[in-house]
């Protein structure tokens, strides 16, 4: 509907060119029909021209401002989220990852691998870069919509992605299940294998928890980054922003992006392989403050520390170093993690052995049992179960993968963390697909030192 002008005779030529812009500030996005098209006007051809080619202007920049650049994530540093704090606390990591899809233009692409994907804010998110542009490749566990008594659900997050991507990974985006290819339709789950993960051993599954971005930005400081890798410990559903401490890293690195590209899709092409790939694992170049290992590696003894990639780290530490300050320091070791069984036993007499000679171990866990605390406390390390009464029903406990070094690894004294999805159990290195990335930096440490600090006084000291 045009713009009705009151005065019964012409405006003067200044305030007639003005009056219907200044109303155009307040109105909709209509099309503008000013009322000198209803009334004979002595105004000379040429300057009516001139002034509607400026109204023109005017309003047609109004009416398509320039796109706001996006709000910038954190890049090359970590996130947590406060299951006790919060709702932007709890929420963190899931902001985080928001921030990082909705910074990706069109024409570049997101890869990502979930264990559990139930989170519709992220999906919707997904969703909006596909329309624009973007290619989105994700791969998730069955997980994402069977139960655990193994029977399906429906998962409005998934549903959403599955009709939005398709299920075609030869297209331009999709997402796809590690098992799909081998289950039937009679709704209950009736096989249990990762994308490269197969029984035997048992559980075999997909672990996986990163995304990867081709490129994000440009955002208002003109900084952009390439081969962008998001790598955390939390699963995309409720739980796991307030029942659970959960850690997120997110940095720009070409060697470990492509090193996670590889396996990406290597996830893709094992999920059609019956056999798997149990000994799928590699690791990509050392020498850089970041290092990403990749799993499963299988093994024909389960507890053979010449392949525990942790125990691997854990032979490299010296318990006692002469520091910057030209002092002797003792190493220390903290380690934060959901999971810590006796399948993983070899780990457990490792850390032993280092507190024998004379390491400072810390560890915090939400389930262990016999075989690892036994050991534990035959070698005097300090440990403790964390389990937080927070509610009805709620019991907020850590979720994390972490180990943290602070002490001299072969003869280097730079503070190292390893985070990702691994817990400390059998099937996280010989039966899950699974990633851990290693960052050696001090500030990285120091932060991530900081939250370790938070958790065990949230667990009581």
């Amino acid at each position: 509907m045009g713009t009705v002008i009151s005065h019964p005779r012409p405006l003067p030529l200044l305030a007639f060119a003005l009056a219907p812009h200044t109303k155009a500030l307040t109105m909709t996005r209509k099309p503008v029909r000013p009322r000198f098209f209803r009334y004979r006007c002595a105004v000379p051809s040429f300057a009516l021209a001139s002034v509607l080619s400026l109204v023109l202007t005017l309003l047609i920049g109004q009416a398509t401002p320039a796109a706001a650049a996006p709000v910038k994530p954190v890049v090359n540093g970590p996130v947590f989220n406060d299951p006790l704090g919060t709702a932007a606390q709890q929420e963190a990591i899931f902001t985080q990852l928001i921030r990082l899809i909705n910074a990706t233009p069109a024409g570049e692409q997101i890869r990502g691998s979930m264990y559990e994907f139930d989170d519709l804010a992220v999906a919707n998110a997904l969703l909006a870069a596909n329309s624009r542009g973007v290619a989105v490749k994700l791969v998730v566990d069955d997980s994402t919509y069977v139960n655990g008594n193994g029977d399906e659900y429906p998962n409005p997050a998934y549903q959403a992605l599955k009709s939005g991507l398709g299920t075609d990974d030869s297209a331009r985006s999709w997402v796809v299940v590690c098992d799909d290819k081998f289950e039937d339709a009679d709704g209950v789950d009736d096989v249990s294998r990762g994308c490269l993960s197969v029984a035997p051993p048992k559980p075999a599954y997909a672990h996986n928890k990163f995304f990867l971005f081709s490129k994000i930005g440009p955002f208002d400081d003109g900084t952009s980054y390439s081969k962008v890798v998001f790598q955390t410990s939390s699963n995309l559903g409720d739980w796991y922003k307030v029942e659970s401490f959960n850690d997120s890293v997110t940095f720009a690195d070409s060697a470990v992006y492509n090193g996670y590209v590889t396996y990406h899709e290597m996830l893709r092409k094992g999920r059609s392989r019956a056999g798997g790939n149990n000994h799928a694992y590699f690791s990509t170049p050392t020498g850089s403050t970041y290092r990403a290992f990749f799993f499963p590696r299988g093994d024909s003894s389960y507890y053979n520390p010449a392949t525990d990639t942790m125990v691997g780290v854990l032979n490299q530490l010296s318990c006692s170093y002469t520091g910057a300050d030209g002092k002797k320091h003792q190493t220390d070791v903290r380690i934060v993690t959901h999971s810590f069984f006796g399948s993983r036993r070899q780990v457990a007499d490792k850390l032993a052995q280092l507190r024998g000679r004379g390491c400072w171990i810390d560890i915090l866990y939400a389930e262990t049992d016999a075989a690892i605390t036994s050991r534990l406390d035959a070698a005097g390390i300090q440990h403790r179960r964390c389990s937080i009464p927070n509610g009805p029903g709620i019991d907020v406990r850590p979720h994390n993968k972490e180990m943290l070094i602070d002490g001299a690894y072969d003869g280097d004294i730079t503070p190292r963390v390893y985070t990702g999805s691994a817990n400390m159990t059998g099937s996280s290195l010989r039966s899950a697909d699974e990633a851990v990335v290693r960052i050696a930096d001090a500030s990285y440490h120091a932060k991530y030192l900081s939250t370790f600090y938070k958790i065990r006084a949230a667990c009581g000291g």
